[in-house]
């Protein structure tokens, strides 16, 4: 068992200042993990789907490793770092060296634009270059409603598995949890993470550790509490958890992507801004809703008995 990836780890949200240039906004940045650094979540991972990072360059990227590398503590921290190619991956890799020995795991997304051509064959050789390069241990970012529909295929999942410097795959997608754990999850040194709240549960059940949900950045203890719940306590109290987190983070922060989780953490306290444009914020009602959903729906996790 991994203890690095065990329980809940959070999507970083990435803010940005609300003047004209967008700019990543450092201080937003570390008053956020200044919060999270109190709270029970295992770790951090920064440049995923909700860190925004399709919509932020390369030095960008780095100010934001930067910044979470010096204010991660003790947990962990993983980072985005995949590109479209083989060559743009690792340069982007080699240049996180400055970080090296504070980042635990670097998360790839599997390359997607030319989906018809992303072949197994093709996947292999992609990640088995990256993980053969890698100074730090890479994980596989399976995210289908994000990459074009590729998916990384079981049988590769498996081949993949193999090699000694890729340690596990974060799935995002609608439907492959249960066929990627049983591909690979009973591997010791390869662990299956949920990618959402969604199938965090599936995950658990084949014995996985847990997963990076998108919720924990404003709710960070309350999916802290899911895994501890059932890993201490018992499968089934999480089991009766589970739907009362799920109603607030569906009411909280699952309306509208980005734009509603950066309102929900902005409600609660943190300082996640607006989405960078063209993406647009969530309307002044919206934001009432998730606000009055936030509070109804803590009230019922704070009542909740195992």
């Amino acid at each position: 068992m991994n203890e690095k990836l065990r329980g809940v780890i959070i999507p970083v949200a990435t803010p940005f200042d609300a003047g004209n240039c967008e700019a990543v906004d450092v201080a937003a940045m570390e008053h956020n993990f200044q919060l999270w650094g109190q709270t029970a979540v295992t770790g951090y991972m920064v440049l995923g789907t909700n860190g925004e990072f399709k919509a932020v360059n390369d030095d960008e990227s780095r100010t934001v490793v930067a910044t979470a590398a010096a204010n991660k503590g003790d947990k962990t921290l993983i980072v985005g770092a995949g590109r479209e190619s083989t060559h743009s991956t690792l340069e982007f890799i080699r240049s996180l060296e400055p970080w090296a020995d504070r980042i635990d795991y670097v998360s790839v997304l599997t390359p997607n634009y030319f989906a018809k051509l992303n072949s197994a064959e093709a996947q292999v050789d992609y990640y088995t270059a990256v993980a053969d390069a890698s100074p730090v241990p890479v994980l596989l970012y399976v995210a289908p409603p994000y990459a074009n529909g590729v998916i990384v295929a079981p049988a590769v999942l498996a081949q993949l598995a193999d090699h000694p410097n890729i340690h596990g795959v974060k799935d995002t997608s609608p439907a492959m949890m249960v066929e990627y754990m049983l591909a690979a999850g009973s591997r010791d040194d390869f662990e299956v993470l949920a990618g959402s709240l969604s199938n965090i549960m599936t995950c658990l059940a084949f014995g996985g550790l847990g997963g990076v949900v998108s919720v924990a950045n404003y709710l960070p203890d309350e999916c802290a509490r899911l895994t501890e719940l059932y890993f201490n306590d018992s499968p089934a109290a999480a089991h009766a958890y589970y739907p009362l987190l799920q109603k607030v983070a569906k009411g909280g922060g699952g309306k509208q992507g980005v734009a509603s989780l950066k309102a929900a953490m902005n409600a609660r306290g943190y300082r996640a801004g607006a989405p960078r444009r063209p993406i647009r914020p969530v309307s002044g009602e919206v934001e009432a809703q998730i606000r009055t959903a936030l509070d109804s729906g803590l009230a019922e996790l704070e009542t909740f008995q195992a």
